[in-house]
């Protein structure tokens, strides 16, 4: 009976940890769809704030809590989320300001952002960043998705966007 009530245990401990998994890739590949879709910027918002780690899984989760901004009504909590958002991504770049996700989620955020929020002060430093070490990832598919996001954007010129391909 300790056997079975060991293994039941053991079995459930499993499951649950499983469900306690952050899929990045999941959020990259929708990280241009939760500022329109707000079950899905809940969604991995949530995740994000119970699992994120890292640099780079703070830094979504801080363009998820500022996308949330766009779900609200409420002034005051828009410019939390907002705020709260901004100061979470700036942390995270300074800790690792060579990131090219944490530049391109940075990039993506100020160049979309209305100007009047005075968030705009890195577009071109970032988008120079992008075109010299987008070709450095080493994960070809990331490397594809951020590449295909920027072309989409229209911010990058012809020339550059043959840089940024490489």
């Amino acid at each position: 009976m300790k056997r079975i009530l060991l293994c039941i245990g053991i079995f459930n401990f499993v499951l649950l940890a499983k469900g306690q998994h952050l899929n990045l890739d999941e959020v990259r590949k929708d990280f241009n769809k939760g500022v329109k879709n707000q079950e899905l910027c809940e969604r991995h918002l949530e995740a994000l704030e119970k699992h994120a780690k890292s640099p780079l899984e703070k830094g979504y989760e801080a363009a998820f809590h500022m996308f949330m901004a766009k779900h609200t009504g409420n002034p005051l909590k828009k410019m939390s989320y907002f705020n709260g958002g901004k100061r979470m991504l700036e942390k995270q770049i300074k800790i690792e300001p060579n990131n090219v996700e944490l530049r391109f989620i940075r990039l993506c955020i100020q160049y979309y952002i209305p100007t009047y929020l005075g968030y705009r002060d890195n577009i071109e430093q970032d988008k120079d960043f992008l075109v010299s070490n987008l070709y450095k990832l080493n994960d070809s598919e990331t490397k594809g998705l951020l590449f295909s996001y920027l072309k989409g954007a229209k911010m990058y010129t012809e020339q550059e966007l043959i840089q940024l391909g490489r």
